[in-house]
């Protein structure tokens, strides 16, 4: 279901797995893109949490692999765990560190594990009037470092996705929002007539979820743009 993988557990629950990777990314020398490891975590954090929140799930463990060495392996942590903190959740963080082999580049991957009640499942429940959004910008590379003033918070992604006019959420990747849009109204058959105009590229690349797309109550948009200020763009029919 979308980039999360649900498992069903028990009568009550459903496990999801939401995961991101990042190689070639880092502070080796041969990294194509100088970056500090923990904003590298940071990154792969977003995605997998963003992911798994947006389908409604409770985050319930994380695991970090490290293939760019065992300093890296602390840094990255407690980044993790700072950002877990922000937002108010008790999740620990395991995983596993190549300290055998040492690579040329730098590679990371994590995945976030969580629980959700398969009746409060949020996928496929945007109703035809609800209204569309994209929050943040779509962000790449370089421009992540450069421009984070751009990017949605995740104390903002989880307290809309917390809302109770927001119906749905979809963090836009690297396919951008265009596509993750369509997605999201075909899973909702409402591809017939979907919005498409915004002022943003909604072709570009949205790199490690720099941005997402909320379906919400028109009626409370007023409130939304409050709490998302500069980083709200609506999606307008064509």
């Amino acid at each position: 279901m979308r980039d999360s993988t649900f498992i069903p557990f028990d009568k009550q629950f459903d496990l999801v797995i939401s995961s991101d990777n990042a190689a070639n990314i880092g502070e080796k020398d041969a990294d194509h893109i100088q970056a500090p490891y923990p904003l590298v975590a940071e990154s792969m954090f977003r995605v997998a949490f963003m992911e798994n929140y947006a389908v409604g799930a409770e985050p319930l463990s994380i695991l970090l692999h490290n293939f760019s060495g065992e300093g890296v392996w602390q840094p990255c942590v407690d980044r993790v765990n700072e950002l877990t903190e922000g937002l108010g959740l008790s999740v620990s963080v395991t995983g596993s560190t190549e300290s055998n082999f040492p690579l040329q580049q730098s590679a990371l991957s994590l995945t976030v594990m969580g629980k959700v009640s398969p009746s409060k499942v949020k996928t496929g429940c945007t109703p035809e009037y609800a209204a569309f959004a994209v929050i943040g910008e779509p962000l790449v590379g370089q421009e992540v470092m450069e421009k984070q003033d751009r990017i949605a918070p995740l104390s903002l992604f989880k307290e809309l996705a917390d809302h109770p006019s927001v119906f749905e959420m979809v963090p836009v990747g690297s396919k951008g929002i265009l596509y993750e849009l369509q997605e999201m109204l075909k899973a909702n058959d409402l591809a017939e007539t979907f919005p498409e105009h915004c002022s943003l590229d909604i072709n570009k690349s949205g790199g490690p979820s720099t941005c997402f797309i909320i379906s919400y109550k028109k009626e409370e948009e007023a409130a939304l743009r409050k709490a998302a200020g500069a980083l709200f763009h609506p999606l307008l029919p064509r």
